[in-house]
Formats: structure tokens, sequence, C-alpha cells
């Protein structure tokens, strides 16, 4: 039961968040382009864009979770190494643009972790397989 409250409660989450992206994101577009208003909105856009990631990435964690207590966990699939890693140096380089204690910092941070985690776990897995 604590799993699927944990499922509901990103899953909630997530569709908050969506929601308030959507009506920011048309806000956005009736302001002057370029003007200042519509640079701060564009930056919360971007900023609640990166939770949205967050939160799915949360989501899939605990799916994943999940997954691994079950039977079917030998059937999970992982994303290659390579991509992850990538992904994973990106969010560092994000992490380094941003303003320490800002959402769009622990934005970044968490992604740095989450992806920290999955190419632990992937690597681990591709090694088992080979």
């Amino acid at each position: 039961m604590a799993d699927a409250q944990a499922i509901r409660h990103t899953s909630d989450a997530l569709l908050a968040q969506l929601s308030q992206l959507e009506e920011l994101e048309r806000t956005k577009r009736e302001l002057e382009p370029g003007s200042a208003a519509q640079v701060r909105l564009t930056r919360r856009v971007e900023s609640l864009a990166r939770k949205v990631l967050n939160t799915a990435g949360q989501q899939t964690d605990i799916v994943e979770a999940i997954a691994e207590m079950t039977d079917g966990a030998s059937q999970l699939l992982t994303r290659e190494p390579h991509v992850i890693l990538a992904e994973w140096r990106d969010a560092e380089r994000a992490l380094e643009r941003e303003a320490s204690g800002t959402d769009a910092w622990e934005t970044a941070r968490a992604d740095v972790e989450r992806l920290s985690l999955e190419y632990r776990r992937a690597f681990t897995e591709r090694g088992t397989r080979d």
C-alpha cells in the first residue's frame, strides 16, 4: 500500500506541476517578446520544467524499485550506460551554472543524484549480462 501511495503522490505532484507549467506558458505568450517580464517568466517556466523532469524521474525510480521486488525484475530494461552518462554530464554542467539554493539548482542537484544512481544500476546490470 505504501508503494501505491508513493506512486500516487508523485503522480499528483507531476499533474499539478504540468498544470502550473501550462498556465505559466499561456501567460508567457501574452507578454511582450523580450520584455523583462517575459524573461522572468521564461526562467520560471524552465525551472518548473526541470522539476517536472525530476518528479518523473522520481516516479520512475519508485516504479522500478517496486518492479525489482517482483517476479518481473529480470525483465526490467535499463538505458545504456553511455546515454545516462551523457545526461549526467549535462546535469552536472547545469548544476554549475545555477546559484546554490535556487529552485533550478535544487532541480539540477536532484537530476545529478538520480542519474548517478541510474548509471550505477545500468553499469552493474550490464556487467552481469556480459
